[in-house]
């Protein structure tokens, strides 16, 4: 939601500030000019105004007519703030204040600066309107957070004043200005309807541009070519009716705080009615002269309510307004203050206004009218408002002679119109204190009082099917929840007793009025199925009732047969709760005739040693706890200690325990512990619940509070137990039990251990006795015989979740030895990211680590997470800017002063090394996070990974910017000279390395998401040619990239540094460029295989195209520059590389021009350029190809690129054969080569590698 050009300027200001024009100046003590008022204009079609006294400062505004009465959804208005002026960097180095804020009526974007920075604010405003961008992260992630904290700060005087807007004008002025917390703005709100919003808004017929301080010549100058892109009107306009007056009352209970307003007609804009101002002045409110109420009348009404302070305001709108009386404090004193205010008012119409008080009320209502024009700025909105509903700006001469005119009788006929007329009054607070309207002696248009309507329903002659019972009324729900509480209760009510089934609902989600009552002495009313509900409370406190029968009626009446409508507050509960009635899929409660509601498998019964191995073996296979009958029975209820822990509650303590549920028992405990801080670690990090894993324990308690060397001391316990008991056993049966055992201790250790991120090769022993361990467990599975009524589906009915019921689901021994023999292999394997040797070998163990097939589990994807990134402490040892200047000095900035560790050390704040050490600071705050979140993002499941990644191409977009801007003000303080990069035609330019570095990694995340798409199989096999094409241009400009790095960063050590860039001499200098060289000689050989590896492919696919052997599916209802627009959407947005137009990109992967074979003949040479790179790539070390760590999978990685490459090769020779002997020419003889060869896309994990999609091409025999 920034708008780029205003982000990059860096020596634009200077030059800006020495062309604009010399200023007209006057010191402080100079006379301003007299000129109060705001002379109107219109400059290329924008509405201005404008007054200047010839000061030193200046305020600007936007005022847009996008206020709350203009907003088609509750809470649209308020996300502007955060959306619109984020750039303030350069406003606090020009010494200028950036603003915005919303009336009823108006947005404003409001800038105070000194008077020469007219031109750079004057196009920073018009940018903000015409170039914002609403980004889906930022609206998530900051805006949502801005405006729940808005919600959370509204008071009781806010509240009162939004319900009397509410009450007086109901829809348009009567919507709030902030949204409430009861407010459902997540169903409507959202960043695209905040952009529709904005684009409807901010057009030149909708906004008008204020200046105090700043000639008309001035604005003219500036505001022709600034806001020439402000579009001249929208698609989409804002409308809104006229204000009509309705008035009422509104009564809100808030345990926190008191406010009441008494509200009436008002006077409007440009109204001619000084005597609502003048009476204003006269109720006035808080006093001006400490310790003295003043002469107001509201001071001295609240002098009889101490505590409670009162305030008359006029609220002027476009076509209405609203004179207010404000009371705030304590509710008693609220209450008298409030009385005491209508009285005051009374007291103007029954005795009228002494001259003294007549001439106060005056000159205070010259005061509140030239205060609030120069000093508060409200001025400037009222003459935005003005000129944008079509009047002129505030005269102030004119009003104040208005204001002058004004007599007693004039004051007292004021008054009397507003008492007889239709008062809008809001009360908020304690409702049982806060008087009515009517005790107050007003005529508010609906009356509220305590008395019901008496109203009779008769039944209907025609009306002979039984009615719904009204006990969910009696029972404080909804009605659709009631529906499916009954449905349950009515089922069951058909098996069990009626009463015992009735009261177990009731303790947990209702009782029936009519089964509640059966043994109350004093029964409520019930209401019969048969009868006629009760009439409705058509007044009552805080309920303004509208008849909306017709309404309805008229709604319905427009819609189709069967057509469907949602109603926003059935909510998701509600709708599963009515799915799930009597279907035994959705139901955990529906019962099959017989069945019993519980389980009644008998935990005390004794256990065969075969039969504890089964149990175990099926806990490994499931290794879940909601279907063990023993786990549940040791979870509930919840024990608090290792002795509670037992799924045999009544045990006598002196009776030793059955050695065999011994063995069960601490095998149990050790599962629930290890569940426990795998669930913790997991929810620690950063995964997404429901796509990798379920942290919910559905309120069960997984031994947290039981210490697990407790457990562990159980588990020994066991062990020993079955050692004892050994020669009952055979030696087999014995040691499949103890090594069950070890495995459960293993396994917490290395929980334990993993904590620690200290030496890998300690951490590894837990991981490599589990390895062991495992595999005789496995070849021991045998011994175990299985007992399926240990297990039940049932136990799901006492969870606390909504959720169907899950079947149980059984892998197979051979699946459950996989995944336990991946999952320790995963665990010894991730340890070796402890090892640091660099950056960029960090990350390729990260990317190769991610990329296995199957992938990590996500248990140990959170172990990874948890190496990198747990208290901000890299591996345990590593800040954040040790690795991102490792990573820096690998990439751009080779024994670069700008990475000098003295430049810390430097105090002098002129010194260029002082400079530099708070420019880098600056950008290492800025990019350390995007860069992290590369690695956060790769440790997520791979789809995620892909989504992950498109969002942060907008964040590497930014960091980008930001980094330009930082490489101009260094470029001053290391003297760096511009030098003539040969491709760029002659043109000198600077190196920006870090802003290089960041287009490294932007291009680099482009091509990660492509590549992802081909793994997820994203696009469909007519779309394969264009995204290799795609994936081709960008490797291709990636290497011509990192050329241009390497072109600067040597000609940056090859040239002698002078005194002031002198880095400070340090031994690894060597080792550093000699490293940055090899990295760069690895990155522009493997951007440029993609290139040509993709690019062979491409022109692959467009031959098979070409000769009708991939015929694309049919699509009526799309066209190619459709799918286009919406598979290029995520990089449409990126600057650069710019995404190329449709036409563009249909002429270069179709290549009209270019006969098939000579396509084939240039895919032949791709291929074997990326073979020759591949080659070279083979040879690299662990260390040349930095990665440490991971050196297996990356070669492994290298070789099914090679063989993918050979696989292309193969096909390209094969279909190229197929032309050729098709017949002469270029091939045009389709039907030839169609009946040759058979084609076929296969799947990317049938491939040689997920990226590389190479079609099967097979020679038929003729």
């Amino acid at each position: 939601m920034i708008c780029r050009p205003a982000l990059s300027r860096g020596s634009q200001l200077a030059l800006r500030r020495q062309g604009a024009a010399k200023l007209a100046q006057r010191g402080f003590a100079a006379v301003a000019s007299p000129k109060a008022s705001y002379e109107p204009t219109s400059i290329a079609g924008v509405k201005v105004a404008s007054r200047d006294d010839n000061g030193p400062t200046t305020r600007l505004a936007v005022v847009a007519k996008a206020g709350t009465r203009y907003e088609p959804l509750p809470g649209l208005t308020n996300t502007q703030k955060r959306s619109a002026l984020r750039i303030t960097r350069e406003a606090e180095l020009l010494g200028g204040q950036l603003n915005a804020y919303h009336t009823r009526e108006a947005l404003v974007l409001q800038a105070n600066f000194l008077r020469e920075d007219l031109p750079y604010f004057t196009e920073l405003l018009a940018e903000v309107l015409s170039q914002t961008r609403y980004t889906t992260h930022e609206y998530h992630e900051e805006v949502v957070d801005v405006i729940h904290q808005k919600q959370a700060k509204v008071d009781a005087a806010a509240i009162a004043l939004d319900a009397a807007h509410s009450v007086a004008f109901h829809t348009g002025l009567g919507a709030p200005l902030y949204p409430t917390p009861s407010t459902p703005i997540a169903s409507y709100l959202n960043e695209n309807s905040v952009a529709s919003f904005a684009e409807a808004a901010f057009t030149k017929g909708n906004i008008a541009v204020v200046a105090d301080g700043a000639s008309e010549a001035g604005l003219s100058k500036w505001i022709e070519p600034f806001f020439k892109a402000v579009p001249a009107q929208s698609p989409s306009s804002l409308s809104a009716a006229a204000s009509k007056y309705y008035g009422g009352e509104q009564r809100i209970a808030k345990t926190s705080g008191n406010s009441m307003v008494i509200a009436f007609p008002g006077a409007a804009l440009g109204a001619s009615q000084p005597e609502t101002a003048v009476l204003v002045g006269l109720l006035g409110g808080e006093s001006t002269i400490k310790w003295s109420p003043g002469f107001s009348l509201l001071s001295n009404a609240t002098v009889a309510a101490p505590g409670a302070a009162a305030k008359a305001t006029n609220f002027a709108y476009s076509d209405a307004g609203l004179l207010t009386i404000q009371i705030n404090g304590p509710a008693a004193a609220v209450r008298k203050a409030a009385e005491e205010s209508v009285k005051a008012l009374k007291s103007v119409v029954e005795g009228g206004v002494s001259q003294e008080n007549l001439v106060k009320a005056i000159a205070k209502a010259k005061f509140n009218l030239l205060s609030g024009s120069e000093v508060s700025g409200t001025g400037l909105v009222h003459a935005g408002a003005n000129l944008i509903h079509g009047g002129q700006p505030l005269q102030v001469a004119e009003t104040i002679k208005a204001l002058e005119g004004v007599n007693a009788e004039k004051l007292k006929a004021a008054a009397k119109t507003l008492l007889e007329g239709k008062a809008s009054v809001a009360a908020v607070g304690d409702l049982h204190v806060l008087p009515f309207a009517e005790e107050l002696g007003l005529k508010p248009f609906l009356a509220r009082t305590g008395s019901r309507i008496p109203a009779r329903h008769t039944k209907s002659p025609s009306s002979q099917t039984a009615k719904m019972t009204f006990a969910w009324k009696a029972a404080g729900l909804t009605y659709n929840r009631y529906l499916a509480v009954a449905a349950r209760v009515v089922r069951r009510s058909l098996k069990e007793d009626k009463r015992l089934v009735a009261e177990r609902r009731g303790q947990q989600e209702l009782r029936f009025a009519k089964w509640s009552g059966i043994n109350n002495p004093n029964p409520g009313p019930h209401f019969d199925a048969f009868e006629d509900p009760p009439p409705p409370m058509l007044s009552s406190e805080g309920i303004v009732a509208q008849d909306i029968t017709q309404k309805f009626l008229a709604a319905a009446a427009t819609l189709e047969p069967g057509e469907l409508v949602k109603d926003g507050y059935f909510t998701l509960f509600e709708a599963v709760s009515a799915l799930e009635v009597m279907d035994p899929k959705m139901d955990s409660g529906c019962l099959a005739p017989g069945e019993s509601l519980d389980d009644d498998y008998d935990v005390t019964r004794p256990l065969l040693p075969s039969e504890v191995v089964g149990i175990i073996d099926q806990l490994l296979s499931l290794e879940t706890l909601f279907t063990s009958v023993y786990v549940e029975k040791m979870l509930q209820p919840a024990p608090r200690t290792a002795q509670d822990a037992d799924f045999i509650r009544d045990r006598p303590a002196e009776s030793p325990r059955d050695p065999m549920h011994a063995a069960l028992r601490a095998y149990c405990l050790g599962l629930l512990k290890s569940c426990y801080y795998v669930n913790e670690r997991i929810k620690d990090e950063h995964s997404y619940e429901e796509e990798d894993f379920v942290t919910n324990p559905y309120n069960r308690s997984l031994l947290e509070t039981i210490d697990r060397y407790e457990i562990r001391d159980e588990i020994m316990e066991a062990r020993k137990t079955i050692h004892d008991i050994s020669h009952t056993l055979t030696d087999e049966m014995a040691h499949a039990l103890g090594f069950r055992l070890e495995l459960r201790t293993a396994f917490l250790r290395a929980i334990e251990l993993s904590e620690l991120r200290s030496d890998p090769e300690s951490l590894s022993l837990p991981w490599s006795q589990m390895q062991a361990v495992w595999e005789v467990v496995n070849k021991t599975r045998h011994l175990g015989k299985a007992v399926p009524e240990a297990f039940s589906t049932k136990i799901q009915r006492r969870l606390a979740s909504t959720m169907p019921p899950r079947p149980i689901v059984q892998p197979s021994p051979e699946e459950t030895h996989e995944h336990f023999k991946k999952l320790i292999a995963d665990g010894i394997k991730v340890l070796n990211a402890l090892n640091y040797a660099d950056s960029q070998s960090l990350l390729n163990f990260v990317l190769t680590f991610q990329a296995q097939k199957p992938q990590p589990l996500v248990y140990i994807r959170a172990i990874l997470q948890n190496f990198l990134f747990h208290d901000m402490v890299i591996l345990g040892r590593l800040s954040i800017r040790q690795v991102l200047d490792d990573d820096l000095s690998i990439v751009v900035l080779p024994s670069s002063l700008l990475l000098d560790p003295a430049n810390d050390a430097v105090e002098a704040p002129h010194h260029p090394r002082y400079a530099i050490a708070h420019q880098m600071e600056l950008f290492r705050q800025r990019a350390a996070q995007s860069y992290l979140d590369i690695f956060r993002a790769f440790c997520q499941n791979r789809c995620r990974v892909r989504r992950t990644l498109f969002h942060s191409l907008q964040d590497w977009e930014m960091v980008q910017a930001d980094a330009e801007e930082i490489d101009q003000l260094l470029q001053l303080q290391t003297e760096e000279k511009p030098l003539v990069y040969p491709p760029s035609g002659g043109v000198a330019s600077h190196s920006l390395p870090l802003s290089s570095w960041a287009y490294h990694y932007k291009l680099r995340l482009m091509e990660w998401t492509v590549q992802l798409g081909f793994e997820l199989e994203v696009y469909q096999p007519d779309e394969l040619a264009g995204m290799y094409w795609y994936l081709s241009h960008l490797s291709k400009t990636r290497a011509q990239h990192l050329e241009r790095i390497k072109f600067f960063s040597t000609h940056r050590l090859e040239t002698p540094p002078t005194t002031t860039n002198k880095p400070t001499p340090t031994p690894p200098t060597t080792a550093q460029q000699t490293r940055s060289k090899s990295h760069l000689h690895l990155a522009t050989l493997e951007a440029a295989i993609t290139s040509e590896l993709a690019d062979a492919l491409s022109t692959l696919y467009t031959a098979l195209h070409r000769l009708q052997l991939l015929t694309p599916p049919p699509r009526p209802y799309s066209t190619d520059a459709l799918r286009y627009e919406v598979r290029m959407k995520p990089f449409a947005a990126i600057g650069l590389p710019e995404l190329p137009p449709f036409d563009t990109f249909t002429q270069s992967v179709a290549r009209p021009g270019t006969d098939t074979l000579a396509l084939l003949d240039g895919a032949a040479r791709a291929v074997g350029n990326a073979r020759a790179g591949l080659e070279a790539l083979g040879r690299m070390s662990e260390g040349e190809a930095f990665a440490v760590g991971s050196f297996e999978r990356w070669a492994g990685g290298v070789r099914d690129w090679s063989r993918a490459a050979i696989a292309v090769g193969v096909a390209v020779g094969t279909v190229r054969r197929a032309v050729v002997d098709s017949g002469p020419g270029d091939g045009d003889d389709k039907g030839g080569v169609v009946a040759r060869l058979s084609v076929e896309v296969v799947k990317p994990e049938k491939g040689y590698h997920e990226w590389w999609i190479v079609p099967r091409v097979v020679e038929r025999k003729l």
